[in-house]
Parts: structure tokens; sequence; C-alpha cells
């Protein structure tokens, strides 16, 4: 099978649902055809010149960024802006551009996740998972194998999938069960319909008060035995993400739980020390938030890109295991826009 931009965004919608994005937020197909063929693929935190200057030379069909490049409704496309720039040469050389932002932020193994594993965090779970998504399907119909209906419900994902023979019926009819996110629940009645599971049947959706697990924000994590003194982790956050300085609050003894957030996450500040987390890695803190009146506890700035450049690569070993025959490349450009200067410390010279 040709691989086509449109099954690609399939499997990232499968990932990172769009419907889980924030309300500003805009995800998806952003520029190009979703029936156009793509072989090569490249991975990238920022859409910039550089990157589309790298994608051409690479001979690549597509970009799969994390920031999207088209925030707000745009009147014209041309090279007169930045990003009309980007856009004319995305459309002038036959580059789609899809982009996965804040559902890959919610999204199960998504960027806080990535981050999470990137310091060596161990037995992770969501930090804030109020995300009130979780429906419960019932579906009765006279279809009795039972082993293809189960297929089908886990195929959209479903928890606690069960089936129960309806009694006093005159036809047999069977009733399956089940608790699926919101949005896969019109995709699942489509395919019920197609499979003629509804002919003589009944579908019904209801609301279900447990949180989904399989979307939330923020990560919490654990290190194994005694956990890392205050200098440790604040090297070890250091070394994995590559960082030359480290902003930071709070002291504390020794860390064995942390919470993480990709991107700008002190607003989850709050929901770490409730989980009991000794250290918060997060980014874009304000002067302000640094004072968080709380004893034993380490809030971290890393920077945003630094705390969510780990996902270019995850995105890219995710599509390479997805589609057999795509060639996924991961950008080499460094698109920080931030820099950090060290001036020299030079000793006084001795008398």
């Amino acid at each position: 099978m040709n691989i086509q931009v449109r099954h690609i965004s399939t499997f990232l919608n499968q990932w990172a649902p769009p419907s889980t994005k924030l309300d500003y937020d805009n995800v998806g197909l952003l520029v190009g055809d979703p029936h156009q063929e793509v072989s090569k693929a490249l991975t990238c935190l920022d859409v910039t010149l550089d990157v589309v200057d790298e994608a051409i030379a690479s001979n690549c069909d597509l970009i799969v960024a994390h920031h999207p490049l088209i925030f707000k409704s745009i009147d014209r496309i041309n090279p007169t802006n930045e990003q009309g720039k980007i856009i004319f040469k995305l459309i002038k050389n036959d580059i789609g551009l899809i982009a996965a932002h804040t559902n890959l932020d919610a999204a199960l193994d998504g960027v806080s996740f990535v981050l999470a594993k990137e310091l060596g965090l161990e037995n992770l779970k969501f930090l804030d998972s109020s995300y009130n998504i979780s429906r419960k399907i019932v579906l009765t119909t006279g279809h009795s194998e039972s082993d293809s209906v189960l297929k089908l419900l886990n195929y959209y994902s479903a928890e606690e999938a069960h089936y129960y023979k309806v009694e006093g019926k005159k036809d047999h009819q069977y009733t399956y069960e089940a608790i699926i996110d919101e949005h896969h629940v019109a995709d699942l009645e489509k395919e019920l319909e197609k499979n003629g599971l509804l002919h003589h049947g009944n579908f019904q959706v209801m609301d279900v008060a447990s949180p989904s697990k399989n979307v939330g924000m923020g990560v919490v994590g654990f290190y194994r035995d005694k956990g890392l003194t205050q200098q440790q982790f604040l090297d070890t956050v250091a070394e994995a993400l590559d960082v030359k300085a480290v902003r930071f609050s709070g002291s504390v003894d020794r860390i064995k739980k942390v919470a993480v957030c990709g991107g700008a996450g002190v607003s989850l500040t709050g929901n770490a020390i409730s989980e009991g987390a000794h250290a918060f890695v997060t980014a874009d803190i304000k002067y302000h938030d640094y004072f968080t009146d709380t004893e034993n506890f380490l809030l971290v700035d890393v920077g945003h890109y630094e705390s969510e450049v780990p996902v270019v690569t995850a995105l890219q070993q995710e599509l390479t295991e997805a589609f057999e025959g795509l060639e996924v490349l991961e950008t080499e450009v460094v698109t920080n826009p931030m820099q950090v200067y060290l001036p020299d410390v030079k000793q006084n010279p001795q008398e």
C-alpha cells in the first residue's frame, strides 16, 4: 500500500486525538494534500525556513511538527513575512505539514512521558487526569460472534470490555459493554453500522465519572531506591536535556518522586505538590511563580525548547515503527531562539 499523508494523520490522531487539544490550538494537517503519497518525512519541534530547506534538501514529502505554524486565521499567503515564506515554500515544493501540539501534550506516551523517560523516571502516570472524556457504551445486538465484536472494541481502545446473553428474548441477543474515550465513539458507531451490528440492535452512550487513563497533562514518576540528592538531580537534568543552565527555587534533601510537564506547565505546580513530588520540572516559569511556599520541594525551569525537543525523536521512532517503507528523519536544525551567555570566570592572579 502506498503511504499517503492521510494515513499518517490517522495514525497521529489515534495516538493524540485532535479533540483533546486546548481551545486556542490548531493541530492536524495544516498544509498539503491528504492524498499525497509520502516516502520520506521529517520530524521537528518548530517549523522554520531552515527546517523547510532541510526537508527540501532531503527530498521529504512531509514535515511532522510539534508546534503549529498556523495559530490564527490568515488572509493571504505570499513571501513577504516569515510565515508566508514558509507556507509559500511548502506549497511550492509539495511538502505537507502536520502538527501535533497540545493533543500530543495530553496523550499517553506523549510529550511529558518522553521527558520523564529522558530523566530516567519509572512507574509513570499522568499528573492531572481530570479530563472528563470517558464514556460507557452499551451495544445490544443479535450478533453472536463475540470475539469479532470484542476485537473491534479493542481497536478503539476500549477498556473493561465484556458481554452477556440477554435472557427472556425471543431472538437471541447479546449485550456488549465497554469504557472508551469520547473521541472514539462516533467512529465506533460508524463501524458497527458498517458491519450490520446495528441493523437489529441498539447503541447507547453514557457519561462516566472516572477519568480517562489515556489522556491527561504532566507526568509523575519515581527514581529507584533512595533517589537522588538535589545536586545529583540537577546534574541529571542538565546532562539528560543538554542544558547549560537550570533555573530553580526551593531546597530538598533527597528526590525520589518527580513531576514533569513539557512546555509551560507551571499551572500544575499545585498538582505536583499534592502528589507529594519532591521536584517539578517544567518551563516558562514567571518570577512570582518561583515562590511556592512549600518545604522540601524543588521547582525547576529547564527551558521550553529543552523540555519538549525529546519528542522529536519519539515522533521519528513512532512513525518509523508504524509505517514500513517510510523513511523518517529527525531534524538536525536547532530551532531554539533562546541563547545563554556564560562569561568566563577569571581567577584572581596569585600574588
